[in-house]
């Protein structure tokens, strides 16, 4: 561990934040380096992947690659009729690729993750998803994340608290008990009155160091402690009690799921790179900041093809932007890049930039996007009010990806 990463990780905050992201990128430009990943491979196949199917091809084509995965990777999207969808994947397919697979991958209702009460997600629980083949598909999703963080690409994802502690090694006892109220409101509503509020007779809860738990129908009951079932809860054991729930419910439930996901993310990571932050920093490196977004910075950060900054059908567009509320612009990043949180440092570091394209003087038509290289194609509407109801109309609807 060289000084300034010793430095880094255990007083990173002496170190401003965007410094700190700074450093990071440089790392993985090293590794990039130390690795020659981006030596070309005449041998390399595109991987294709199926529209509709990106999450299982995805695994097939990639899960044997390991830590290979950190190289470039030729994507062939293969469309409804079973051709090979036209373009050549100089980067940009393979981010479509990659958001598509995390959208997929990481939706709650795969069952491999489950969500707390604000939305943020962690491990499935469930002795299902403990199972080797799901093991397998946990190992693959923390490199697919790691593959998004290696290579900068932000992905709309929002991780529990206690999950992110758990990527720097630094959960504790007040972390669990903290992070318990948005997994099960009502166990850290129960377990926080039998460890401040309740002054009656311990014997009248009828408590012991075990906990229930029911899949598909069936009870079972899990001892928090060797013959925790002989162990009544009293006044003096009870911290400890709600310390074991806690504990149980944040980790032990989730541990071979989150070291699966772990052993993944490594491969593409260094995790002492990942101890520059704390968990709402890495909430960030993932995901992007929660600030607003700044229209005159992507502005500044823009590139046309058959416009010029100068044409009214430009001038219109960046007053409809200015004009929407917060929600809006975020709605028209992701709509434009498939992510709505800017990049960590400002426009001019998203890649590619932002670029505009005339696509014609049909007025009916609406504006599409190619998210893979963050374009947005745009009619030459001729009134400020067709400019901007089109952008908040298919903002609305998410209209999906357009490679034409």
């Amino acid at each position: 561990l060289s000084p300034r990463l010793g430095v880094l990780n255990n007083i990173p905050f002496v170190i401003p934040f965007d410094v700190r992201v700074e450093i990071f990128r440089q790392f993985i430009r090293n590794d990039a380096a130390r690795s020659d990943i981006d030596r070309f491979d005449p041998n390399q196949r595109g991987v294709r992947i199926r529209r509709g199917h990106v999450a299982e091809d995805g695994f097939r084509g990639l899960h044997r690659l390991g830590p290979q995965l950190k190289r470039r990777i030729q994507i062939q999207f293969i469309d409804q009729f079973g051709q090979v969808e036209a373009g050549i994947d100089g980067g940009g397919l393979f981010k479509e690729f990659l958001t598509s697979l995390v959208r997929e991958a990481f939706d709650t209702n795969r069952g491999l993750w489950s969500a707390t009460s604000d939305q943020a997600i962690y491990p499935n629980p469930h002795s299902y998803a403990q199972q080797a083949e799901q093991l397998e598909w946990y190992t693959f999703l923390g490199r697919v994340l790691g593959k998004a963080i290696y290579d900068g690409i932000l992905v709309d994802i929002k991780f529990a608290s206690f999950f992110l502690s758990k990527w720097l090694g630094k959960q504790s006892y007040l972390d669990d008990l903290a992070s318990l109220d948005s997994l099960d409101p009502e166990l850290a509503k129960g377990l926080n009155f039998v460890l401040r509020a309740y002054t009656g007779d311990f014997e009248d809860l009828a408590l012991n160091f075990t906990v229930t738990d029911e899949e598909f129908g069936v009870s079972t009951t899990t001892e928090l402690v060797p013959g925790g079932a002989q162990i009544p809860v009293t006044r003096e054991n009870r911290l400890e009690y709600v310390y074991r729930v806690s504990h149980y419910r944040l980790s032990d439930q989730i541990e071979k799921q989150s070291a699966a996901f772990f052993s993944g993310l490594s491969e593409m990571v260094d995790p002492r790179w990942l101890r520059m932050m704390n968990r709402e920093e890495l909430r960030v490196l993932v995901s992007g900041t929660e600030a607003p977004i700044d229209v005159d910075d992507l502005r500044a950060n823009t590139v046309y093809g058959g416009y010029h900054e100068q044409d009214l059908t430009i001038q219109y567009f960046w007053d409809a932007l200015k004009s929407f509320d917060p929600q809006m612009r975020k709605a028209f990043l992701k709509f434009v890049t498939s992510c709505p949180s800017p990049p960590l440092l400002g426009f001019a570091h998203l890649s590619p930039k932002f670029a505009i394209r005339n696509s014609g003087t049909d007025e009916a038509r609406l504006p599409t996007a190619s998210t893979c290289v963050n374009l947005l194609k745009l009619p030459a509407y001729s009134t400020p009010e067709q400019v901007a109801a089109k952008l908040r109309y298919v903002c609305t609807i998410e209209v999906g990806f357009d490679l034409s």
